[in-house]
């Protein structure tokens, strides 16, 4: 099988991975010759032409003709050409990651795309909530201004007879919503990515339980019964669960057979295997076993937690920057997170897999934790004074109790594991 699916012949393929670095080694008849130079390094040629372009740009060899007295304009350009160098530098030179489909070079460069939007973060951390806000308009011209929030539970009525436009107004107008496609290519993408449908389906309850735990800080979350129960769960989550799972299913059935494209014998053949280029060069079965011990539990509930607060820092970001959700900044946002989350779930997976005794999560992983917290950092201090309804009481005592049988059943499982080890020991 040819992971890369550019190579010539056949070939045996041992990767392991080191302190959360993936080592390949390979053996290689040859390249294909079509793609070969897709594959060559050019970095020194790159730079050059990189530098030409900056010249040209920035008009270093004509500074009076290419300045401009727009103070703002100027600094927009020096920040979109530091941006550039650094994702060139990354598309070039950074470390690759366990994906190599469609090019190594494409998730390098989602790897940079990462960094940066880490930093950004971290410098909107250290504005005030109202500079912030003002900050947002020079990413988006309709940014930075008070926008009222809607709530989906003021009329839970299924039938309104007095209404002149339609008697299903409220079903109406909650199905033709902009999160009910939301739902069902989020949940088919999630997925694909964690390929196991029970904890598929506690992500899906549990977000739905989030709502109820914050419907009193946020208006988009008073939702109606059958609105949570019924479209949402048993059928948008249900829908992109079951398409996704199918895509699974469909993946991890095929043969993994990798011919180059010069070796394709029509024109349908080599457009065919251009196009397979996108899709995966093997598929692998993640084995998350969340019940095969205390430790391993906690690891997978982990993922679960930092799934939630990433889903969640979308709602409360947008409420507390003023962005609404049709803005196409909330689009870039979750394009972004998606694109990290794939190789970020396979790095984690291969990390749980790992049976060596010193181990590290891939880089992903680590900045995917990294942008989870600083989202959080800046909902929860943009936020502060934005709440003032307290948490209802009956959900204190709900998450109270939640916390303290979850211990317990942990505390019971680890004594009970580690009797059973002492006595295989004896």
């Amino acid at each position: 099988m040819e992971t890369n699916g550019h190579r010539r012949g056949r070939r045996h393929n041992n990767a392991g991975q080191h302190n959360g670095e993936v080592s390949t080694l390979t053996t290689v008849d040859e390249f294909d010759p079509w793609t070969a130079w897709a594959y060559k390094p050019r970095t020194i040629t790159l730079l050059f032409i990189g530098a030409c372009f900056l010249i040209w740009a920035s008009g270093a060899l004509d500074p009076e003709g290419s300045s401009s007295a727009d103070i703002v304009t100027s600094v927009k350009r020096g920040i979109w050409a530091m941006i550039a160098v650094f994702l060139t530098y990354c598309l070039l030179q950074a470390p690759s990651t366990l994906l190599i489909r469609p090019h190594p070079a494409i998730w390098r460069l989602v790897h940079g795309m990462a960094v940066i939007y880490l930093v950004a973060l971290t410098f909107l951390l250290f504005q005030t909530r109202d500079n912030a806000r003002q900050f947002m308009k020079y990413l988006h011209p309709d940014l930075g201004v008070e926008l009222p929030e809607r709530s989906y539970g003021v009329d839970c009525r299924l039938y309104v007879p007095e209404n002149p436009t339609s008697r299903f107004i409220n079903v109406y107008e909650t199905l033709f919503d902009e999160f009910v496609p939301a739902h069902i290519f989020g949940w088919w993408g999630k997925a694909i990515m964690i390929r196991n449908q029970p904890l598929l389906w506690v992500l899906s309850i549990g977000f739905e339980l989030m709502e109820l735990t914050f419907r009193h800080m946020l208006p988009n979350f008073n939702e109606c019964w059958w609105d949570s129960i019924v479209l949402d769960i048993l059928i948008c989550n249900w829908f992109g669960i079951w398409a996704g799972m199918h895509t699974v299913r469909y993946f991890d059935g095929k043969t993994y057979e990798w011919v180059g494209i010069s070796r394709q014998p029509n024109i349908l053949g080599k457009v065919k295997r251009t196009l397979s280029q996108f899709t995966p060069a093997h598929w692998d079965k993640d084995e998350w076993n969340p019940l095969l011990g205390p430790w391993r539990f906690i690891q997978v509930f982990s993922l679960c937690v930092v799934f939630l607060t990433v889903e969640l820092n979308t709602f409360f970001l947008k409420f507390c920057l003023w962005v609404p959700p049709r803005n196409p900044i909330i689009v870039y946002r979750l394009v972004l997170w998606w694109l990290i989350a794939i190789p970020t779930i396979r790095e984690y997976n291969s990390y749980l897999q790992d049976r060596k005794p010193v181990k590290k999560v891939g880089a992903f992983c680590w900045l995917s934790l990294a942008i989870c917290i600083i989202e959080l950092l800046i909902c929860i201090k943009f936020g502060h004074g934005l709440f003032p309804t307290p948490m209802p009481r009956w959900l204190v005592i709900m998450w109270t109790s939640a916390g303290v049988i979850f211990s317990m059943f942990l505390m019971l499982w680890t004594w009970q594991s580690h009797r059973t080890r002492r006595r295989k020991r004896e």
